[in-house]
């Protein structure tokens, strides 16, 4: 059991530094084609939002249960909590790799080599 909880630790330390970074909670924030923070940043701070939010996904991700361990009520509670977290971060996410694909061809050789 302590792995998993240090584990889901490891997660909520990385949406601290993830917060710290860009100054949101990507699970707070907008989404949505008209509106959504990610849809309408600009290239610049999107490159930079991008790659926070892969490394919290990471960690997120990081956590790996199976079925027999989530018998287990903390385990079970903590999974709860990260899968409720990994949709909404696969929502930024999306949005956030939408935008970057619309100004593509927009941005100069230096940005696209971040980009990959």
């Amino acid at each position: 059991m302590s792995t998993f909880i240090r584990r889901y630790a490891k997660y909520i330390n990385e949406k601290a530094i993830s917060y710290r970074t860009v100054a949101f909670d990507f699970c707070k924030v907008k989404r949505g084609k008209e509106d959504g923070t990610l849809r309408t940043m600009a290239t610049d701070q999107l490159l930079k939002t991008l790659p926070v939010l892969q490394a919290q996904l990471d960690a997120l991700l990081d956590f790996d249960c199976t079925a027999n361990e989530l018998t287990n009520g903390v385990i079970n509670s903590a999974f709860m909590l990260l899968f409720r977290d990994l949709i909404r971060l696969f929502a930024c996410y999306n949005d956030g790799i939408i935008n970057l694909l619309e100004k593509y061809f927009e941005m100069n050789k230096k940005q696209i080599t971040r980009v990959f």
